[in-house]
């Protein structure tokens, strides 16, 4: 029995630790704000690509379908693409979209 409450109380514990441990480190964010339409993205086995057509450098980021976020990429205006996360078969999978840093 007294092993039975232990394992119950360790349970807990470990449960608070989780939900506490996810609110201080922000873990549960709001979803980032999306890039504004003048960015466009393409996503390959490999690699996302990103097309900045609004004529001003920006601080660009991929979230993805999991909830993942990449790191932030200067990407400058230009008609060719730059590369700032991976493919649909890296960790994360699918693009859900580009987002503001």
């Amino acid at each position: 029995m007294k092993a039975r409450i232990a394992r119950l109380a360790a349970g807990a514990g470990i449960g608070a630790t989780l939900v506490l441990g996810s609110v201080l480190t922000g873990s549960a964010s709001v979803a980032a704000e999306p890039a504004p339409s003048c960015v466009t993205y393409s996503q390959s086995w490999r690699y996302t690509d990103v097309t900045n057509g609004c004529g001003t450098t920006l601080q660009l980021k991929v979230v993805y379908k999991d909830g993942a976020e990449g790191v932030c990429h200067t990407v400058h205006p230009s008609p060719y693409p730059t590369t700032i996360g991976s493919g649909y078969i890296g960790e994360h999978g699918y693009v859900d979209h580009i987002a503001w840093c």
